[in-house]
């Protein structure tokens, strides 16, 4: 009866180890799947980094077609300008002598007017250049920002979702404990008074028999008289 009753409680036992196996392979499952999940959206992540980054350089590229633009624009007025030039000169020359001076000063004033010009066309170069820089900074910063933020959001998302799927299965594993716990228990306590009942009934038999053994031989002291009184007889 003991080895059975053990036995009982070994094949309890077992099954409840295999059933606690399970429930801990389904979780893992569930933090591969999550695993995955997070994968995927890393790759997502990714993906929107390869975008911004795509963006700021054709920002890039607009910024030195600008830049090309207006060096051709400041080419060009240089060159008008030197056609205007030499089309007065070639008419000076071809003029009376008393224009020479008149000329020369206006010679002198065009050359002043195209060195201002150009000296303006270049400052606003400069701030052209400076302004699309200034810009492509600001849009660097503000990318990389949202990349920063980004990456801590998924972060702390992750390190929520995981703490709070570690917390499921430890409340699950503790459920299970304390339900094995208490069948385990209720088991032993069955069989416990099983046994006692069964103790109590050898017991009893134990007694009679005891009982019957005293009759036989009470019986038999009366029969080995009786014998003696027939041969005495």
């Amino acid at each position: 009866m003991q080895r059975n009753t053990l036995q009982i409680e070994k094949d309890m036992i077992h099954d409840f180890y295999q059933n606690t196996r399970e429930e801990i392979k389904e979780l893992e499952s569930e933090i591969k799947n999550f695993d995955t999940k997070m994968q995927k959206e890393e790759e997502t992540h990714n993906t929107l980094v390869v975008s911004h980054l795509q963006k700021v350089q054709h920002h890039e590229y607009e910024h030195q077609e600008a830049i090309e633009g207006t060096k051709a624009e400041g080419a060009e007025i240089m060159a008008e300008e030197d056609k205007h030039h030499q089309a007065t000169e070639s008419t000076n020359r071809n003029g009376k002598q008393n224009k020479k001076e008149d000329y020369e000063r206006n010679d002198q004033a065009n050359i002043s007017e195209i060195e201002s010009e150009t000296k303006a066309h270049q400052q606003n170069l400069e701030v052209l250049e400076n302004t699309l820089e200034t810009n492509k900074k600001g849009l660097i910063a503000v990318y990389e920002q949202k990349l920063k933020d980004l990456q801590k959001e998924l972060s702390l998302r992750m390190k929520v979702e995981i703490h709070e799927i570690e917390e499921r299965k430890n409340q699950h594993i503790n459920d299970l404990m304390v339900n094995h716990e208490t069948a385990f228990r209720e088991m032993k306590q069955y069989y416990n008074d099983i046994t006692k009942e069964n103790l109590d009934i050898i017991k009893q038999l134990q007694e009679k028999y005891q009982d019957v053994k005293q009759q036989i031989q009470n019986s038999e002291v009366i029969v080995a008289d009786l014998k003696a009184s027939v041969l005495e007889l």
